[in-house]
Formats: C-alpha cells, sequence, structure tokens
C-alpha cells in the first residue's frame, strides 16, 4: 500500500451502481477515493447517517474493493 493513502473507510455492498462504504473518519463530497494499492475507485457522491458515524456513497463506475482510502 502506498505510503500517502489513509484508510478512510469499508465497503459495505453495493446499492443502486454505487458502493456503500462505513467511514471512520470525515471526508468532503466529490473527495477522491482510492483502493488499497492506490487504484482510483471513485469520489464520493453522498454523506448521509448519523454524524458520528457516516457512511458514503462512491461513485466507482463498477469497481470494487474492501476498504475505501483518499491522499
Amino acid at each position: 500500500m502506498p505510503n500517502s493513502l489513509k484508510k478512510v473507510g469499508t465497503v459495505l455492498g453495493v446499492r443502486e451502481g454505487k458502493l456503500i462504504a462505513k467511514l471512520n473518519r470525515e471526508v468532503q463530497l466529490s473527495t477522491k477515493v482510492f483502493g488499497k494499492e492506490g487504484k482510483p475507485l471513485g469520489k464520493i457522491s453522498r454523506l448521509f447517517g448519523p454524524v458520528n458515524a457516516p457512511y458514503a456513497a462512491i461513485d466507482s463506475k463498477g469497481v470494487m474493493a474492501k476498504e475505501v482510502y483518499v491522499r
């Protein structure tokens, strides 16, 4: 895993063509996210759920991953 990546969440599944991830740190809308190896997954299109335990919908263009990272 590239050193510049920070884990921000875990993918729970796919809904309506978007990856759904439970986040473990704060991120902004339109943030570009990456897989463990540093390959681009897409960007965050929606944040939802409780403020202290948010979820994100990620436009991933069909790319799958188990974990989500940012640079």
